[in-house]
């Protein structure tokens, strides 16, 4: 059991109030010692920091941004090569209570980061107090944040200050996320495609805005950029198809859809051949008549996939992070 699964499943959910100070004292118990247990079994599941040092290095660092301080950790595996790679991982909805952070997990990474040696980076969002709630600034969540935190430029500088700090190959910085960092990963890559040459998004579609449909979906992407998705046909959480609504914070939002995802990254890689011509939703629901979708022909060399996942419900697959690397390693920059 992945914590940062299950915590996004609840950021998601509406957050209830106890009415009366007795209550509220009874809650918040009974949400640490629930934390505590999703603690322990996560650390089964997603890998913990002793595992990780066994092979590699960690390092927890802070930068200010926005006049925020903000908190990553980098893993570097063994036998780093002069010029490495480098994986952005962003978490989902987590309750953290600070001090403590998001980004002690690794999402099943290192093994695959040992093996191929790029470095893992794991930053965290920002807390909000009042929700208890860490959440990412994804298209259009301003209002559930008590201050918007300009994520995307901190993660811009981010990837600019740890590409020299590490001598990263400038051609193969990517991006991965799961529900708010799926959202969030989107944002990444129409902004900071100038930087990062793919994104692999799981449980997130473009956008969730506070207003009904239409769906206003981003301005151009900075850059061409290869996109993988990956999306759970029983995800109840970041509903796929129907513009369904979900919250953060407590706010409610809109989603766009799988489909309105897939078509915006194919419009703006100008991509020419497509597998199939099936669109991925049948009416509100996954349309089962196909698995997905492939865009090639697009610009720059890049390409753009949805893949279903059949019978999965609101959850980062670990099983299938070789293939999201390999992914990214089939995509990199061409300059």
């Amino acid at each position: 059991m992945n914590l940062e699964v299950m915590v996004g499943i609840s950021g998601t959910g509406a957050s209830s109030r106890p009415s009366r100070p007795a209550n509220r004292k009874l809650f918040r118990t009974q949400i640490f010692a629930i934390l505590f247990a999703l603690t322990f079994a996560a650390s089964a599941s997603a890998g913990t920091k002793a595992e990780a040092k066994s092979s590699g290095t960690i390092v927890d660092s802070t930068m200010v941004w926005n006049g925020i301080t903000r908190y990553y950790e980098v893993y570097l595996p063994p036998n780093l090569p002069a010029n490495p790679p480098m994986v952005l991982m962003l978490h989902g909805t987590n309750f953290s209570f600070p001090p403590a952070t998001p980004i002690s997990l690794m999402w099943g990474w290192q093994g695959v980061s040992n093996e191929y040696r790029f470095i893992l980076v794991k930053p965290a969002s920002t807390y909000n107090s009042k929700s208890g709630q860490w959440n990412w600034d994804a298209y259009d969540m301003d209002e559930a944040f008590q201050s918007p935190p300009d994520d995307s430029g901190f993660l811009r500088q981010l990837i600019v200050n740890l590409t020299a700090q590490y001598s990263v190959n400038p051609k193969q910085v990517y991006v991965a996320g799961f529900s708010s960092g799926a959202q969030m990963a989107h944002r990444v890559g129409v902004e900071i495609s100038d930087l990062v040459a793919a994104v692999v998004i799981a449980s997130g579609t473009i956008v969730g805005q506070p207003a009904p449909p239409p769906i206003t979906l981003p301005g151009p992407a900075a850059a061409p950029v290869s996109i993988q998705e990956w999306h759970g046909t029983l995800d109840g959480n970041i509903i796929p198809c129907g513009n369904g609504v979900t919250k953060y914070s407590g706010y409610k939002f809109y989603l766009a859809t799988v489909d309105q995802s897939f078509n915006y990254w194919t419009g703006q890689n100008a991509c020419t051949t497509f597998q199939n011509n099936l669109p991925l939703c049948e009416g509100a629901v996954p349309n089962p008549a196909t698995t997905g979708n492939t865009a090639t022909g697009c610009a720059n060399n890049t390409e753009v996939q949805f893949i279903w996942e059949p019978n999965v419900g609101h959850s980062w697959q670990q099983e299938n992070n070789t293939n999201r690397w390999l992914f990214f390693a089939a995509h990199p920059k061409p300059y």
